[in-house]
């Protein structure tokens, strides 16, 4: 992360007692919302916060910033085997291609010295730096529930002391007028299997019953007091995402829609009990409804009376996406046409839905097999600017914006991969403009 010397000890605070936030056994009753803004944003426009860049007319230009509180190997497998872990065995079940089997591999001690080195050198001042000069005014920072420690089983095995580096992190990025959201990416026990994002690569999830929900929604409370208790560490973070990427068959997820309302609950319970004023609020972030697209599981909009926001994925490499304007085929203009249309009209299917307001929350350049390839400059240029104007404010279809996954990548480059998924490689090589706010062709959804 950051070259944190004898400066760092100022900017750590003991960590408030955790209390328990509400529990949630069954249903609650569903919320017609009536309002669609971002409590965030009022939060970030309200507050002094040096740059104040922060939500600009333009909407949401953010980069994600992966690997660094939850490590996905395939991002840096130089790095993750210099800490200790495996190579890719083509089955993360099988080999240490996660945190939490990393941690149990080289014990508490190891593993804590290990990713301490790791958090204070992924993302650097520099980074930040190199962030403000190519106009990004948003992160979204992957972290897992373990960066709360006191919600972490005995028998668990995660790497300790993230929260520290996370303060540092998260300070150096309000004073550079670049806003926050902080994504609870990984859950107890797993939300999905055999994925390192998830933290811990397993055979069946383990999240979905009701002690883990509350174990996640006691990491959200504690997470929202340190928001808004320590202004100079967080003062520009916006949001809290409830959960990253669950199945996308509700069948798959037996109480999500009560999760998602424990956490609201979580959220809303922490700041009724700080007096925190309406102005002042977080939003309380969730995959949009569009995202279970079998057997949805419950819409998140009926949580809460408006404030919440929303957050879609659309990836083309792995598959034709769909939307209600029909599916991608491989060719260019397919492409174009249904990133300019919003995700294919997912932006307006979504907001019938009160889904809204809605964001692009992870993409990449990587298109549809077949498509072109990864070092067609010229397709790749009008692929990126269809899709960051299809979800801007600009492109004219309710978007809120977007964060590119990811912002840094350390892989070998040789089959043209890194470019097509890390945001400073693909400004570095010219496949991204290097103002976010700037387009190569701002006529392409013409």
């Amino acid at each position: 992360m950051m070259k944190m010397l004898a400066a760092l000890v100022a900017l750590v605070a003991p960590l408030t007692a955790l209390a328990a936030p509400p529990r949630f056994d069954g249903p609650v009753e569903a919320i017609t919302p009536l309002r669609a803004e971002m409590r965030g944003l009022h939060r970030l426009n309200n507050a002094t916060i040096a740059g104040r860049a922060i939500f600009p007319s333009g909407g949401i230009r953010g980069v994600n910033v992966g690997a660094w509180f939850v490590f996905e190997p395939y991002m840096a497998w130089d790095r993750w085997h210099a800490m200790g872990g495996d190579w890719d065995c083509g089955n993360c079940n099988n080999c240490v291609n996660d945190e939490y089997a990393l941690t149990r591999k080289l014990g508490q001690s190891n593993a804590n010295s290990v990713f301490a080195n790791h958090w204070n050198t992924w993302i650097t001042q520099d980074d930040v730096n190199l962030m403000k000069q190519y106009g990004i005014n948003s992160v979204r920072i992957p972290i897992g529930f373990w960066i709360i420690e006191s919600t972490v089983n005995g028998d668990e095995f995660y790497p300790r002391g993230g929260l520290n580096y996370l303060r540092a992190g998260c300070k150096r990025f309000r004073d550079a007028g670049i806003s926050v959201l902080l994504d609870l990416h990984a859950a107890p026990g797993a939300q999905v299997a055999g994925n390192p994002f998830a933290g811990r690569c397993v055979s069946s999830p383990g999240f979905w019953n009701t002690a883990n929900f509350n174990r996640l929604n006691a990491a959200a409370a504690e997470l929202t007091r340190l928001i808004h208790n320590e202004p100079a560490n967080f003062g520009s973070v916006w949001g809290l995402q409830a959960l990253n990427e669950p199945p996308t068959n509700g069948n798959d997820t037996p109480g999500y829609y009560q999760f998602m309302q424990g956490f609201v609950s979580a959220v809303r319970g922490a700041e009724n009990s700080l007096n925190v004023a309406e102005a002042s609020r977080i939003s309380a972030v969730f995959m949009d409804v569009s995202w279970q697209w079998q057997n949805n599981a419950g819409n998140p909009a009926y949580t809460e009376n408006g404030g919440n926001a929303y957050d879609s994925h659309l990836y083309y490499s792995f598959g034709a996406p769909c939307g209600p304007n029909g599916c991608v085929s491989a060719t260019l203009a397919s492409h174009v046409s249904f990133a300019c249309s919003g995700g294919g009209g997912r932006i307006k299917s979504d907001a019938d839905q009160y889904n809204t307001p809605l964001f692009l929350g992870e993409w990449w350049l990587l298109p549809l097999g077949g498509t072109f390839g990864n070092f067609d400059q010229t397709s790749a240029r009008r692929f990126g600017d269809a899709q960051k104007r299809g979800f801007s404010p600009e492109g004219g279809q309710g978007g809120a914006g977007w964060y590119f996954w990811s912002w840094k990548m350390t892989n070998s480059d040789s089959d043209g991969s890194n470019h097509m998924r890390s945001y400073k490689d693909a400004v570095a090589q010219g496949y991204l403009p290097s103002n976010a706010a700037s387009y190569y062709n701002s006529s392409v959804c013409n």
